[in-house]
């Protein structure tokens, strides 16, 4: 049995992250992200795509698990939190600012070299 803690943890990283990335392995101990056993993960993202909760992708032995708007509303209100909180993967990515330093740069390319008049 999957214990009230272990479930905690799973919804947490669920609602931080968006996605979960799980090995097709029952065997591993914990899993490589959460301190939770492998099949507890497993046995917990079946259930929750059992009830229209997250979307799963399967490749190579690998279980890619996706949150979908109802689960973002069904884990705040599990975990007891508003439900205006996205995951990360539903943020927007910093801007990189560009470099304004007096460092001359290259012309031409790695290919054909400069055009010559």
């Amino acid at each position: 049995l999957v214990s009230k803690s272990e479930k905690r943890q799973i919804y947490q990283y669920l609602l931080k992250e968006g996605t979960l990335v799980v090995r097709k392995d029952t065997g591993l101990p914990r899993h490589q992200d959460i301190p939770v056993p492998n099949l507890k993960i497993m046995m917990i993202c079946k259930s929750l795509k059992s009830r229209g909760l997250i979307e799963e992708k399967f490749n190579w032995q690998w279980f890619y698990y996706y949150l979908n708007e109802k689960g973002i509303l069904a884990m705040c209100e599990y975990l007891g939190l508003p439900s205006n909180i996205r995951p990360d993967i539903y943020k927007a990515p910093a801007v990189k600012k560009p470099r304004d330093d007096d460092r001359p740069r290259r012309t031409g390319g790695f290919g054909r070299g400069l055009k010559k008049e």
